[in-house]
């Protein structure tokens, strides 16, 4: 039979409510032909429905493979394994099949060891519940981090401020820093079917990324954004057609800093016009630059209370994540498209980010988006129970134990473990069957899909559970008083450390005066070139402590020099071994000793 089957009679034409209705009609004492004939339902229909009760649907054609109960079983494991984070694909439910209908001896038409496309389709057209959808990653901290405990704290520190100040919508803001590029990311098109490449003209291959800070309230207020570009000066270039009264500046690196974390707040105090008699709601995430005691300091003194989110859940409730950036990079992206066809041969530099973030900022930035934002996270109107135990239901069946696998199994096989690895040295078939009269088997009776298609759990080896991540963050009402303490307290951390750096820096100009190593200065960069003497002696390893205060003399010695020791281990590297670099000071640690697996590392001196 064709795939595509167009039926070519009008057999079983009629509906569930036409077949109420006649059966009604009988009961009513109407003769059964008569019935027949005015519904146009077959007389031998009527007959089998009357006694067997049954209203469906008429089905033509074979049986499916499964029961409806039994497909039933199998939609709600889907579904399950799509809010566990671990879906299933086409070709594992395909298979999944398979394993089912041979371990329950099923009869099945299934071949090659899986089910075939006839099935999946069938089984989708018989399940409309279901459909084929593409997944936003979602990284494991992010899975993790938004659980009950965490949700729960910040809706109660949310609570308490609330009570106290009794803010209005007008009065509750969020911020939260993003990155535009300058190429973008083409749209779908239309081109001829069947072209094997299909292009589309961008401004580069990679592009230079530039932070906007964005801001607004529960009542639809936009705060002018904030511009980083990564560069050393400003240029008036880079203000040309921007949004109006929108604020530029630079760094390094092109992120956000607490010198420019304290220029955004007086930009948001000028634009807000808040004070102490008027105070504002500023709620953010707690990234480094935002939980500072020059950030507490302004925000007592000008009546801005700042409320941080507990850290990876910003995909959940920061409301500019939820309602605002999506749509504003879909249209900056576009409003790039719009440039480069208007200006062919030419480059989208920094120069025109800021007029063509003003297009796409001016057309998205409306009201609806920001109550929609604050009302879907439950910041505004306060609903805490905004959140379903669904939403919970990955965070809560992750479970991080060491020894869940053991030396000889393949972590990331034992991690997906959604379908078993098929052998191919043997038919899968022959194996299931054998499979079937283990006790296992044999006692429960029937084999399930989740025992087919198991729920994923996370785990960690001993080495990275004795490495740690550091001090667990939470949400934090950043300007109550007893922040102040520990606001202090990691200002002096960071001045012990600078002043360790600096005598340290001392040592080896005093060590590479000495002839020892050969030391060249960059004069563009302003670092040093370390070119090492080549010789066979070893070099001893040195320990530095975060707790001294001052730097050990005795490590050194004349004829070590350390240029590269690792901040967290205290020693050097081995060949090949991976080193990062804190965006925050500029040491230098061992991958394996950060516990770290992004890209911005932020040592434990600075975090």
């Amino acid at each position: 039979m064709p795939r595509k089957y167009k039926r070519k009679t009008q057999t079983a034409s009629w509906s569930e409510e036409t077949l109420k209705a006649a059966l009604l009609e009988i009961d009513n004492g109407s003769p059964l032909r008569a019935v027949s004939r005015r519904f146009g339902i077959p007389r031998s229909t009527l007959q089998d429905r009357c006694r067997t009760k049954n209203t469906g649907q008429a089905t033509l054609g074979r049986n499916p493979v499964f029961s409806k109960a039994e497909e039933k079983e199998l939609v709600e494991h889907i579904i399950q394994l799509s809010k566990m984070f671990y879906g299933i694909t086409p070709f594992e439910i395909k298979q999944c099949a398979f394993k089912y209908a041979i371990r329950n001896n099923v009869k099945n038409p299934f071949l090659n060891e899986a089910a075939g496309r006839a099935w999946l389709e069938g089984f989708l057209k018989r399940n409309p519940q279901i459909s084929l959808r593409r997944p936003e990653g979602t990284s494991l901290n992010r899975i993790k981090a938004f659980n009950r405990d965490e949700v729960s704290i910040f809706f109660k520190n949310l609570n308490n401020v609330m009570d106290k100040y009794h803010f209005s919508a007008a009065q509750i803001f969020n911020a939260d820093e993003t990155g535009i590029t300058t190429v973008q990311r083409p749209s779908k098109i239309y081109a001829q079917k069947g072209q094997k490449r299909v292009g589309y003209a961008t401004s580069g291959e990679k592009g230079k990324t530039t932070t906007v800070m964005c801001s607004f309230s529960a009542a639809g207020m936009y705060v002018p954004p904030m511009f980083i570009f990564a560069r050393k000066r400003m240029s008036p270039q880079l203000k040309k057609n921007g949004p109006p009264e929108a604020m530029y500046c630079c760094s390094d690196n092109g992120w956000i800093n607490e010198t420019l974390f304290l220029d955004w707040l007086n930009h948001f105090k000028t634009s807000v016009k808040v004070s102490k008699e008027d105070p504002v709601l500023l709620i953010l995430d707690n990234h480094v630059s935002h939980c500072t005691l020059g950030a507490y300091n302004y925000c007592k003194e000008n009546g801005i209370v700042l409320l941080t989110i507990p850290p990876h859940t910003s995909h959940r409730i920061q409301p500019l994540d939820v309602s605002f950036y999506g749509p504003l990079k879909t249209a900056y992206h576009n409003e790039c498209d719009k440039y480069l066809k208007n200006h062919p041969g030419e480059k989208i530099t920094p120069n025109e980010v800021a007029e063509i973030f003003n297009k796409a900022f001016a057309r998205v930035a409306t009201l609806e988006k920001a109550q929609k934002g604050f009302q879907t996270t439950g910041i505004f109107p306060v609903n805490a129970d905004v959140f379903t135990d669904d939403d919970f239901l990955a965070a809560e069946n992750i479970k991080v134990s060491i020894d869940t696998i053991g030396p000889h199994q393949n972590r990331e096989d034992l991690h997906r473990g959604l379908i078993d690895p098929i052998q191919p040295s043997s038919s899968l078939q022959t194996e299931l069957l054998e499979e079937e009269n283990t006790p296992e088997t044999s006692l429960s009776g029937k084999v399930s899909f989740s025992e087919i298609a198991p729920i994923p759990s996370t785990s960690s080896s001993s080495s990275a559970a004795k490495r740690g991540t550091g001090k667990k963050q939470h949400s934090e009402i950043v300007t109550l008083t007893p922040m102040k303490d520990v606001l202090e307290e990691k200002e002096a951390r960071k001045a012990r450390k600078a002043e360790r750096k600096a005598q340290k820096t001392v040592k080896r100009k005093v060590l590479c005066d000495d002839n020892l190593t050969k030391s060249v200065k960059d004069s563009k960069k302003g670092n040093i070139v370390k070119q090492r003497e080549k010789s066979s002696r070893q070099k001893k390893s040195v320990q530095y402590y975060a707790e001294d205060e001052e730097m050990e003399e005795e490590h050194f010695s004349d004829n070590d020099i350390n240029y590269d020791i690792c901040i967290i281990c205290g020693e050097f590297g081995k060949n090949g071994e991976i080193w990062l670099r804190c965006v925050s000071c500029g040491e230098w640690a061992h991958k394996a000793c950060s516990g770290n697996d992004n890209n911005a590392f932020i040592c434990d001196f600075c975090h």
